[in-house]
């Protein structure tokens, strides 16, 4: 067996420690909706609560956790805020994951 090239190695560790947050926000359920709904465009705290269903406290954490993960930026607009997307190009990570996602019973 051939030993590992130690710079590849140290370059796929560093990418894990880039990606692993924005993945642990993206493993929510809830956070996910979130991310798939923004790609039409900015929402609201309350536009979002009404997608899904989740209290407005629960909206706002997992709003942070998705800045925090840089996946989202607010927009002051009014008395609230409207989030967006940090990446048009997130469009593009739905329907990869679309595409890994195994297939329902009695589909081919």
């Amino acid at each position: 067996m051939a030993e590992p090239d130690l710079a590849e190695v140290e370059r796929c560790r560093a990418l894990a420690v880039q990606w692993a947050p924005v993945l642990q926000a993206l493993g929510n359920p809830d956070r996910l909706l979130i991310v798939l709904w923004l790609t039409d465009g900015a929402q609201s705290v309350r536009e979002l609560q009404a997608v899904t269903g989740l209290p407005q406290s629960t909206v706002s954490y997992h709003l942070g956790h998705l800045r925090d993960a840089g996946l989202v930026t607010a927009e002051a607009e009014g008395r609230s805020n409207r989030y967006r997307l940090r990446s048009p190009d997130l469009d593009r990570v739905a329907t990869m994951l679309g595409a890994l996602a195994p297939a329902t019973p009695g589909e081919d």
